[in-house]
């Protein structure tokens, strides 16, 4: 039996789909800003915190940005890059 991907709550995403609008809009940043890697961003967050470190994955996530600069481009190649490292570095 194959096994089934994990799907997220609906309400629990909902949820998350208002917070982080209030939080682009107090922050003053552009409608949709995560959009283009927040799917990638989510899988790179669980892969770290159920690998090299849970209470790492919401730092990481953060550098991701940081490092990026403002470059939305750039935070998605951040994130390839440490998908790779969290799969390569040793689990807890």
């Amino acid at each position: 039996m194959a096994a089934e991907k994990h799907k997220d709550d609906p309400e629990k995403m909902a949820k998350m789909a208002a917070w982080l609008q209030a939080v682009s809009s107090e922050l003053q940043l552009p409608e949709g800003t995560i959009a283009p890697i927040q799917e990638e961003l989510l899988n790179l967050i669980s892969d770290v915190a159920h690998g090299p470190s849970r209470p790492g994955a919401p730092l990481t996530a953060f550098l991701v940005g940081f490092a990026a600069g403002g470059d939305i481009q750039q935070a998605a190649a951040n994130v390839a890059k440490l998908r790779t490292l969290a799969a390569q570095y040793p689990a807890n």
